[in-house]
């Protein structure tokens, strides 16, 4: 049985505006023998608490993945499964696992993957029914990591296998796309932003999948709402140029959201244009930041301008655009203005706000003394609970001013009369319901520091 956790009520959570397949999951499950029995239960759909699940498959084998925010549930999932049958075989994984596994050696937990999962799974398994060799790959409860130890990273992708979500499928949307699948075309970023942790994940390797599996694959998908979740989807304007053919010569008739940095927009608006006419109707793109000096520091290798003219563009073709704002522990007052000024100016609608966040691995280093919140802390380490305490005001007021941000831009009289005319009411009284329980979240936490 594969689980997809429920997210700790500590976390800020993207699920209240976006819900979507767990695709490592399908992925791993389309490995596991015909001759076995396999079940997805994605339990932030679901009503029941795990033991539920647990009692009623039975599994001899549970596995669980998740984030660096999903470590303390993945522990309580791994400790109530042995707790109603100890015989139980328990394996976790994820990206926060292959790169820091300490954190999840518990004593509930069997097994933990942290390199090659669609290589070292399926072996796994073959260890524990046949007695094949130990994977490469994969520690055991109480083994330490030794990186030279790993294999070299090996990027194969079999075909997921979705129907094992089709009780769930209905439920699955991002923003304002509708019953939306998931598809991944590529691994790793070639960019080196200090603050990501994408790149980090594959140790600065970058892989991109074949066009003509990426097309087949796309062909089996029943959703018309498409969101690719490569970390940059717009790197090669050759490659994009021959998604683009393909779309059109097997005449694929899909709605497209992807990543995209500004700079490849800019240098090729022709692409945009182009891809727009064959179903691309959003692009996630890192804005980061509206100065420049911060730009440099992020070692992001764009500008404000760039940025700007981005915008532009995308608005030009019809295009929405999902923007990414790092908030910086040193803003003032009038960096908070200035940033929501530009972002009405520019005609954002749909901003995420990520305040500066160093987790374990990137490139920046920060002093434990200058974090507010403790290493330990799992849930919280989001990319929207503040981790660095400010320093032009406090703690307190840092939450108010990237609430009073959000508020900003979500009640602009153009946001509102875009989003009437433009989208269905179903999804807008949805993504009104996912605001306010995110907004009721942000209230808590300034609720919390109002005295610290």
């Amino acid at each position: 049985m594969f689980i997809r956790p429920k997210p700790s009520s500590d976390t800020i959570g993207l699920q209240h505006l976006m819900i979507v397949e767990p695709l490592e999951l399908e992925v791993l499950g389309s490995l596991v023998n015909s001759d076995d029995k396999v079940q997805i239960v994605d339990m932030i759909l679901e009503k029941e608490p795990v033991e539920h699940f647990i009692r009623k498959f039975s599994p001899d084998v549970l596995c669980i993945t998740g984030y660096i925010t999903h470590i303390p549930v993945m522990v309580e999932y791994a400790r109530t499964a042995k707790l109603i049958r100890h015989e139980i075989i328990t394996i976790v994984g994820g990206v926060h696992v292959e790169k820091h596994p300490e954190d999840i050696d518990s004593q509930y937990i069997d097994y933990r993957i942290v390199r090659n999962a669609t290589r070292s799974f399926p072996k796994l398994l073959e260890y524990l029914k046949y007695e094949a060799p130990f994977p490469e790959g994969v520690l055991k409860h109480g083994e330490k990591l030794d990186v030279s130890k790993l294999p070299k990273f090996d990027f194969y992708f079999p075909f997921p296998n979705r129907s094992l979500t089709d009780q769930y499928r209905k439920n699955y949307f991002y923003v304002f796309h509708d019953k939306v699948a998931l598809m991944k075309t590529s691994f790793g970023c070639p960019y080196k932003c200090n603050f990501c942790y994408c790149r980090y994940i594959t140790d600065d390797n970058y892989f991109a999948r074949p066009l003509t599996d990426v097309i087949e694959e796309l062909m089996e998908i029943k959703e018309k709402e498409i969101y690719i979740v490569d970390d940059d989807f717009l790197l090669s304007p050759k490659r994009v140029r021959s998604f683009i053919e393909l779309l059109r010569k097997h005449q694929i008739k899909k709605r497209f959201l992807v990543y995209g940095r500004a700079d490849f927009i800019i240098e090729h608006p022709e692409i945009i244009e182009e891809f727009q006419k064959e179903g691309l109707r959003t692009i996630i793109v890192g804005l980061e930041s509206f100065k420049d000096s911060e730009l440099d520091s992020f070692n992001k290798k764009t500008s404000q301008n760039i940025n700007e003219e981005a915008m532009r563009i995308l608005q030009r073709y019809g295009v929405d655009c999902y923007a990414a704002i790092i908030t910086a522990p040193d803003w003032s007052y009038q960096d908070f203005k200035m940033v929501g000024d530009k972002i009405i100016e520019l005609g954002l609608k749909f901003v995420n706000l990520q305040p500066l966040t160093p987790l374990k691995g990137v490139d920046f280093d920060v002093d434990d003394t200058e974090l507010v919140i403790k290493r330990n802390d799992f849930p919280r380490w989001d990319l929207a609970h503040v981790s660095i305490c400010p320093s032009q005001m406090s703690l307190n007021q840092y939450y108010r001013q990237i609430l009073y941000l959000y508020d900003r831009i979500t009640f602009n009289p153009k946001t509102i009369l875009n989003f009437l005319f433009k989208y269905p009411l179903y999804m807008q009284f949805k993504l009104a319901i996912g605001m306010f329980k995110v907004r009721k979240q942000y209230l808590k936490m300034i609720n919390e520091t109002a005295y610290v």
